[in-house]
């Protein structure tokens, strides 16, 4: 697998730098807890599904925006050096970062974020849309709306799937939620429409415009409303050292088999494997896999992807 050919994967959001602490126990005191390993990478939610989508063979681009600080700096170099195109990302001027400070649990792998840095605003919209034609989906996240429903409105317009990273409800989100095909939901957003029926969150989440609705659920795998159908599948099972980035993966490998032509039910199960096999490594990309690797972990499991 040398990488899909042809069109592009692009996504309008968030990106940062991710300064990961992994605790023996992240929920005592500092003075009473210890590190047990610490690390810097590239972070944010539609960044790191770019990052997902290239080291699964996509070609990925990132519009953003980020300071013109060192770690502004650093942004830009970990998504070149993962094959991101970041041409179309805004340096502003006597902005940093952004800049977030993630704690993760050793005993469950499960994060909180301490400190999360202002985000970078350029003056005007972000990303030539020029660009989106022919493009093979757009992914938004919700973090810069002018610039994502200007994107997802063009790329409606010429055809172009969008996809959208819906971690809460709110008039912003259900803004993008008219332009979107496909909204994958936290579970914390699903909840916050139906706590009691996950079908019917993902029926109030249709009559926003989305013709699709996934739910990803962690360890309690994921839940999808596609045609009628309600289908849910069980997480896969790995061992579990940070969750950090396992639903940005998620959202990027599942551009990616957009862009692949895999069907929902396949795609919806490349894209948790990728997920659950991110988790096995400290920090939101160090753990991402690449195509040939899930291909591997899912036929172990009795899962074929297509060839190509």
């Amino acid at each position: 697998m040398n990488g899909v050919a042809g069109k592009a994967v692009i996504g309008v959001g968030l990106a940062c730098l991710d300064q990961v602490i992994l605790w023996d126990d992240a929920a005592v005191p500092v003075h009473a807890a210890r590190v047990k390993d610490f690390d810097v990478q590239g972070g944010g939610m539609t960044a790191t599904a770019m990052v997902a989508a290239a080291r699964l063979g996509a070609r990925a681009e990132f519009w953003g925006a980020v300071g013109d600080d060192w770690a502004g700096g650093m942004i830009i170099e970990g998504l070149a050096a993962e094959g991101v195109d970041a041409s179309q990302v805004v340096r502003v001027g006597g902005a940093r970062g952004p800049i977030v400070v993630v704690c993760v649990d050793g005993a469950t792998g499960e994060r909180r974020f301490p400190f999360i840095d202002r985000i970078v605003d350029p003056d005007g919209p972000i990303g030539d849309l020029a660009r989106l034609a022919g493009a093979g989906c757009v992914l938004v996240d919700g973090t810069r709306c002018a610039s994502a429903l200007r994107a997802t409105a063009e790329a409606r317009r010429l055809g172009v799937p969008v996809v959208g990273d819906v971690e809460g409800i709110n008039d912003r989100t259900r803004s993008l939620m008219g332009h979107m095909d496909y909204a994958i939901l936290s579970a914390e957003a699903a909840g916050s429409l139906d706590p009691s029926d996950l079908r019917a969150a993902c029926e109030e989440v249709l009559t926003m415009g989305p013709a699709c609705a996934i739910v990803t659920r962690g360890a309690d795998g994921v839940a999808c409303l596609s045609d009628g159908r309600f289908t849910e599948i069980d997480a896969f099972q790995v061992d579990v050292v940070d969750t950090t980035g396992a639903g940005d993966t998620f959202h990027g490998a599942f551009c990616c088999g957009l862009v692949r032509g895999l069907s929902l039910e396949t795609n919806l199960a490349f894209s948790s494997a990728a997920a659950a096999m991110k988790c096995r490594k400290i920090g939101g990309r160090a753990g991402i896999p690449n195509y040939e690797q899930v291909a591997r972990f899912l036929a172990e499991r009795g899962v074929s992807l297509p060839d190509d």
